[in-house]
This record gives structure tokens, sequence and C-alpha cells, in this order.
């Protein structure tokens, strides 16, 4: 059996591994000011946007995401995803997609 720490480090490793496979894209990419991240990732699907614990009291901060609900929001190791349902995340793939076409 793994020991806490190592458990935390397998589960980051796995999560870091699967973020390296998702889109990086700008914070204006999705609607928000420039400020609100310069380390956000998306899936394909265009339903999840994922940011670096680190990072994510600014995408709150300037982005907005401070509001959104609990139940969209997931924090996953060092990795915090906000899910589409949230009307803030909805809006921000709604304007990707504006900016993809």
């Amino acid at each position: 059996m793994l020991a806490g720490y190592d458990f935390v480090e397998a589960i980051n490793d796995k999560v870091s591994r699967y973020v390296q496979k998702l889109d990086h894209v700008k914070a204006s990419d999705l609607g928000l000011r420039p400020r609100a991240g310069y380390c956000l990732y998306v899936d394909e699907d265009r339903t999840t946007i994922v940011v670096e614990m680190s990072n994510d009291r600014t995408l709150q901060y300037y982005g907005g995401f401070e509001y959104i609900n609990k139940e969209y929001r997931q924090e996953l190791g060092d990795w915090v995803f906000y899910f589409d349902g949230d009307e803030r995340v909805s809006d921000c793939f709604a304007h990707l997609s504006v900016n993809e076409q």
C-alpha cells in the first residue's frame, strides 16, 4: 500500500500527464481578462477548464471564477477542474467556440 505522500504524488503525476494532453489556451481565448490566467487548459470536448492550483486564485479573482457553484469545481492533486454546467464556464466555452470558427 502507498503511504499518504506517495499516494498524493501518484495522483499528481497521473493528473499532470492528463493535463499535458489538453489544449493550452489564454484567458482571452475564453473571453476573460488576460490577467485571469496564463496557464489554462481545456479538454477536446470543451466541457472542462483546468488550471494549476497555484494559478487558481488569479483565475478566481480576475476571471470571476470565485462565484462558480461548488458542484462544478473539483480539486484533484495540484490541479483545479471547472466543469461546463456553471454559467460562467459555459460562457467561456461559447466565447472559445466563436474564436475557433
